[in-house]
């Protein structure tokens, strides 16, 4: 497996942010700091489905991994990795350094 960097991860979910803003007709600037959820969230609750789900496929796809990033584990955290693009980056580049090949 690919040795993943912080902003290959990073450049990714940004993509599939964009790719969601643009299906859905919506201009969306997107930097690391741009909140997934909550107030002045780039998207809404089924984008952001459609982003984490997206962005999961690419991940497993460019790192050759299988991970999962909505999982239990995830949502049992105490602060969210889906608070912002930065946040669910580093949660997906821990996951990929602790993931076994596959």
């Amino acid at each position: 497996m690919a040795k993943a960097t912080r902003d290959q991860v990073q450049s990714l979910l940004m993509e599939c942010v964009r790719e969601y803003g643009q299906q859905a007709g919506l201009v969306v600037r997107v930097d690391e700091n741009t909140p997934l959820i909550g107030p002045g969230a780039a998207v809404d609750s089924l984008g952001l489905v459609m982003v984490v789900t997206g962005f999961e496929a690419r991940l497993n796809q460019t790192f050759d991994a299988q991970l999962v990033l909505a999982s239990e584990a995830a949502m049992s955290l105490s602060r969210s990795p889906f608070r912002s693009v930065a946040a669910l980056s580093d949660y997906a580049l821990g996951l990929l350094d602790g993931a076994p090949s596959a």
